[in-house]
């Protein structure tokens, strides 16, 4: 079973450790637009003391592709680590607005870059304010490091592959998790995908947390999920699919790997599609 959360309590026990970096990754998305505005405002407002702030958007994605959600290129992404004062040997925690996603995509970037030691904070900056912790205004004082960027191709599904599941050219299973709120607002669905909202797999009613375990095992059930098998998570742009990575992996999945152009990417590119059920 996967282990990528960690509580309050213990990150409180942890602050004298020298390897701990926090990253606050909160962001606002919006409309399920390309352009997310920046969380840095709340940041300013109050964040975890030592914490630095990295935007989805901003920081953390390949500006030069046409819907500019992808992951950093690797250099980019080491130099943005670096820079930021998490090396080879940073315990990383990432925490979001007592939700999941943007966390997870932290820790779902920093995993495909090859850093294991990266987690959510679970409950997010919320669970650490009711344990009586106070926050900070002041900018943390960071020391550039060494991050080496190793990539591991399996945790990211590229266009290709998905499209040979699809196609029936390739096993697997693709599994569209974007958000109830914003998957309302699209009219089609990647052909032969199946369908788990996101919501279902990260209960934000239970303090920005992946569902518990009996909800995940109804879930996957249902979509006639193979635990061994292959699995691609997508969304609208590679967010919700992060949170959905690891509620998958949560629930026993051995093999998920986030499609990182998501729904973006394949309606960008005209790639086979069918009319969502009910539209």
């Amino acid at each position: 079973m996967a282990n990528d959360f960690v509580e309050a309590e213990w990150l409180i026990a942890q602050l004298d450790d020298p390897r701990l970096r926090i990253v606050d990754a909160r962001s606002v998305s919006h409309g399920g637009t390309v352009a997310m505005p920046s969380g840095r405002e709340q940041f300013t407002a109050g964040h975890i003391p030592g914490a630095v702030h990295l935007d989805y958007a901003e920081d953390l994605s390949d500006a030069s592709t046409p819907y500019a959600i992808r992951v950093a290129p690797a250099e980019a992404f080491a130099r943005t680590m670096s820079d930021s004062g998490i090396g080879d040997d940073a315990i990383v925690v990432a925490y979001d607005a007592g939700t999941i996603p943007f966390a997870a995509r932290m820790v779902w970037m920093l995993r495909f870059y090859g850093h294991d030691e990266a987690y959510v904070l679970a409950g997010g900056v919320d669970a650490w304010t009711a344990a009586g912790m106070p926050l900070s205004t002041n900018p943390a004082t960071v020391t550039p490091a060494h991050f080496t960027a190793r990539e591991r191709p399996k945790l990211r599904a590229s266009r290709d592959e998905v499209l040979a599941i699809v196609e029936g050219r390739a096993s697997g299973t693709v599994v569209e998790t974007q958000r109830n709120q914003t998957y309302a607002q699209r009219d089609r669905d990647i052909a032969n995908a199946v369908r788990i909202s996101g919501n279902d797999l990260l209960e934000d009613a239970r303090g920005g947390r992946v569902a518990d375990p009996a909800t995940l095992e109804r879930l996957v059930r249902a979509a006639r999920l193979n635990k061994e098998g292959r699995t691609i998570v997508t969304c609208g742009s590679g967010v919700s699919a992060s949170g959905a990575w690891l509620a998958l992996r949560a629930a026993g999945l051995d093999d998920v790997a986030v499609y990182d152009g998501s729904w973006m990417e394949w309606e960008h590119d005209g790639l086979p599609s069918v009319p969502k059920a009910g539209a």
